[in-house]
């Protein structure tokens, strides 16, 4: 009796088995690459927008503290009739002791790659040539926004993709008969300058404001 002899296994895989294999798995690496991008650029804008409130409201309380228990503002200075001034300088003083805050704006304008600042410091009177600068000297000075600032304190985060860069902020003092003057605080807050296109073009500025009543 003669025995049929059993078809050898086949090995290996066809040309259009590799091709399907590769396509499940190009479609599966493709799907994993969304998952993890998505998730990153998720967790950056989460940061990135946790950043600017805390920088926002860390300014807003600084400030506040500061303007409410001064004794006086010293600019910008409201000239009657007028019962408002803007600026994007604010000097109060208290106990002898004047504080500064200026806005500085992005530099350079076009293209920038300094992020817009907030800026804060104690500006004393000058002695040029064994003589002290007056009071409306001194004052005039330093409200000039070109008047260099000493010492400087900035109260936001400078890093140019990490931080925050200061857009838009205006300082209005207020005058009503009969109580005391009181400040408006606004800026707004938007990513640093470098950061990725993609996500801080899905973030909007963030806009902080607060209205302060002298003492």
């Amino acid at each position: 009796m003669i025995k049929k002899a059993m078809p050898a296994g086949r090995q290996g895989f066809t040309l259009v088995e590799l091709l399907v294999v590769i396509a499940i798995l190009a479609i599966a690496v493709t799907f994993i690459l969304t998952i993890f991008t998505s998730s990153l650029r998720g967790s950056n804008k989460s940061q990135i927008v946790s950043t600017i409130k805390q920088n926002g409201q860390s300014v807003l309380e600084t400030m506040d503290k500061n303007v409410r228990n001064s004794d006086n503002v010293v600019c910008p200075s409201i000239t009657p009739p007028a019962t408002t001034a803007s600026s994007t300088n604010l000097v109060v003083v208290s106990k002898g002791t004047y504080t500064r805050y200026r806005f500085i704006a992005p530099s350079p304008p076009v293209n920038p790659t300094v992020n817009g600042l907030i800026q804060q410091d104690n500006p004393a009177k000058q002695t040029v040539l064994g003589i002290e600068e007056t009071d409306p000297e001194f004052i005039n000075r330093v409200c000039t926004l070109t008047d260099p600032m000493q010492g400087v304190n900035i109260l936001t985060d400078t890093n140019p993709q990490t931080g925050v860069s200061a857009v838009n902020g205006l300082f209005t003092r207020s005058r009503q008969a009969g109580s005391r003057d009181s400040v408006t605080i606004r800026f707004d807050l938007s990513p640093g300058i470098s950061a990725p296109a993609v996500i801080a073009g899905q973030i909007d500025p963030v806009t902080f404001q607060t209205t302060i009543q002298l003492r």
